[in-house]
């Protein structure tokens, strides 16, 4: 994860803010069951009372994920 904010199972009340600069970089995942995350939020089963903010800034980057079931997130906010 570059620049990523993870949160599992987390209760939140207020603000979940990322301000990523990510430049000329490269995040990759290769393989089965991995994940490329640059400049994202990812909350999975948080509780959240409050603002989820991203603010990415990513130029010239590369986000790959290769292989079966690989997940590659940019600039993004994902709730699950």
């Amino acid at each position: 994860n570059m620049g990523s904010i993870n949160l599992n199972r987390a209760n939140v009340k207020g603000v979940v803010l990322n301000k990523s600069n990510v430049k000329n970089a490269a995040n990759v995942a290769i393989g089965q069951g991995n994940t490329a995350n640059m400049g994202s939020i990812n909350l999975n089963r948080a509780n959240v009372k409050g603002v989820i903010l991203n603010k990415s800034n990513v130029s010239n980057a590369a986000n790959i994920a290769i292989g079966t079931g690989n997940t590659s997130s940019m600039g993004s906010v994902d709730i699950d």
